[in-house]
């Protein structure tokens, strides 16, 4: 198969950043690590899941409110997930700055030399591949979410081991809700400009089935395999479609989705018990229910698993 792309490694100008933990010159990455946490996965026994969340470098108020609710160190020994954001290099001095006060503060924030634009989100995701490879390699599952996805990490544990029984630990499949039938790329009439692709970038009919984005769950087993048969300097600029589709295909991975959509509701419009209990992730509540939606889920999943009491009219954490 062979696919060509606009997209291409585009690195922030000399001078504006200062590289920490740069890769290896004999590596084939072709950028550098502008902010790097290698010590995160270090002397951690109970790291059950690394998530990887792709987002702006100017969007410190998302992150605050990810790190307050489903990401708080307080629900680690429990879950066994850990969060790293990754971000990529911007213009713009202050941001810059402001990044790195925040990465001194929290120290999950991981950033790459490529300038951070949406066509780029394909290198975060090659860029986490690397990381994990180099620098975490105790999780038993890599989790990747978007910003806009609420993750109930207590059902996700559950969910996860409850896997590992049935399958016998193989871990041979990505977890995700996938695409029901294989489904044709979004050409000049695509109403999201971001998501059209000409005939140059791929020039077949239908894509493989592939998991949608905003969040999938990948074995850590077949993180270098990924790596590995990833272009490190053209890849398909549609990442949900190029990892979970198009690298398998290539890979000859056959069966390697596992769908369990009924797990990842997505777009909340009308309100379901399930997104407090048994739903594994949720999207765009902010979108759909308005300002602090996240914040009442969030709460509701903690009342539910007991996490969370009321005293005095006052919100009380029982981890």
């Amino acid at each position: 198969m062979t696919i060509s792309s606009s997209n291409s490694v585009k690195t922030e100008p000399r001078g504006t950043t200062t590289s920490q933990n740069i890769s290896p010159a004999s590596d084939d990455i072709p950028f550098q690590y502008l902010i790097n946490e290698p010590q995160l996965c270090n002397h951690d026994s109970n790291l059950y899941v690394i998530n990887t969340v792709g987002i702006g470098a100017w969007e410190e108020k998302t992150r605050n409110r990810i790190r307050s609710l489903w990401a708080n160190q307080a629900w680690h020994n429990i879950t066994g997930i850990k969060t790293v954001f990754l971000t990529g290099a911007v213009t713009n001095p202050k941001i810059m700055a402001d990044l790195k006060e925040e990465s001194h503060r929290y120290h999950d924030i991981i950033q790459f030399s490529f300038l951070d634009t949406y066509n780029n989100f394909t290198f975060k995701i090659l860029g986490a591949l690397h990381w994990i490879i180099n620098f975490c390699p105790t999780p038993v599952w890599v989790l990747k979410s978007d910003s806009d996805v609420l993750v109930n990490t207590f059902e996700l544990n559950r969910f996860l081991k409850e896997y590992d029984e049935k399958t016998n630990y193989s871990r041979n499949h990505f977890i995700c809700r996938k695409t029901k039938n294989p489904s044709p790329p979004c050409r000049q009439t695509c109403q999201q400009v971001k998501w059209r692709v000409s005939l140059d970038e791929y020039p077949h009919k239908y894509y493989p089935a592939y998991c949608y984005g905003p969040g999938y769950i990948i074995p850590r087993r077949l993180v270098a395999h990924l790596y590995g048969a990833a272009n490190k300097t053209h890849p398909f600029r549609m990442e949900d479609v190029y990892y979970t589709g198009l690298i398998p295909q290539k890979l000859k991975w056959s069966n390697a989705i596992d769908n369990i959509a009924n797990r990842f509701p997505w777009r909340p419009r009308f309100w379901k018990k399930s997104f407090e209990n048994t739903d594994l992730m949720i999207l765009e509540l902010e979108e759909h229910l308005g300002q602090g939606a996240s914040s009442k889920v969030w709460n509701k999943i903690l009342k539910n698993r007991g996490f969370l009491s009321y005293i005095n009219n006052k919100t009380v954490l029982e981890p």
